[in-house]
């Protein structure tokens, strides 16, 4: 038996039925992993037991419809990738939102954001909050050279496709948590509202205030840029490409 703790609740991974039995009796196992709702306890593909931790679907533009996505101690998998297996045999995984099995059928995605499968895995394991160096470790177990993996790991965090991919899965992360931006605000206003501190409702009040708008003060400027009448000289300059002599420049504010 191994166990994980996430967020303060242990977890466990049961390497046999008799010993899931011992300390989970009078509980089912409801059969193999990809049939498995949220709560329940499944067999991984070397029938090992563990449980259903989350149970979501992905939407994405790369795939034709909706996939399934079972996350269990083991990591998370795509339902309708029969080239996943769960393998209770590998142990827990050390980030089990991370996708995990065969690498290129997971990153399907990869073509279309043009990177490669290592560059998509780098981009998945930053985004679960992974140090970008062990990030880089972990998708490119290769490297073994500390100043190598440095220079590699800045040079794909200034990639935009690995940025925006970065982004776009943070997102998608938080919101299977259900920490959407309504939340966030719903957050703010109750603190607000029922917080005894009134340091605490200040912030809250000051953060819904930047979120609405309200004191966005900043005055745009439209610039004013006043010229006489171009002599021949200056003609010339300009059609050359040469600056022509500004006689007077000013600004007046938007009403």
């Amino acid at each position: 038996m191994e166990i994980k703790e996430i967020k303060g609740i242990k977890h466990y991974l049961y390497e046999t039925l008799e010993e899931f039995n011992v300390f989970c009796p009078g509980i089912e196992v409801v059969g193999n992993w990809r049939n498995g709702l949220q709560g329940e306890w499944v067999y991984t593909d070397d029938l090992f037991i563990c449980q259903v931790l989350k149970r979501s679907h992905l939407v994405h533009p790369g795939y034709k419809k909706p996939r399934t996505l079972i996350r269990t101690i083991c990591g998370s998998f795509i339902v309708e990738q029969k080239t996943h297996e769960m393998l209770g045999d590998n142990g827990i995984a050390e980030n089990i939102y991370a996708f995990s099995g065969n690498y290129d059928a997971i990153y399907e995605r990869a073509k279309e954001r043009k990177l490669n499968n290592r560059e998509f895995l780098f981009a998945r394991y930053v985004a679960a909050g992974e140090n970008t160096l062990k990030a880089y470790k972990k998708a490119y177990p290769k490297a073994k050279d500390e100043d190598y993996i440095k220079k590699k790991t800045n040079s794909l965090l200034k990639k935009e496709e690995i940025r925006s991919m970065v982004k776009e899965e943070i997102k998608k992360i938080l919101q299977e948590e259900g920490v959407t931006p309504d939340w966030i605000i719903g957050m703010y206003k109750d603190i607000a509202s029922l917080s005894d501190r009134d340091s605490d409702r200040l912030r809250s009040l000051e953060s819904l205030a930047k979120i609405s708008g309200l004191f966005d003060t900043e005055k745009k400027q439209e610039q004013l840029t006043v010229w006489t009448g171009f002599t021949e000289e200056q003609m010339e300059a300009l059609q050359s490409g040469q600056k022509a002599k500004l006689v007077a420049h000013g600004e007046k504010e938007e009403d």
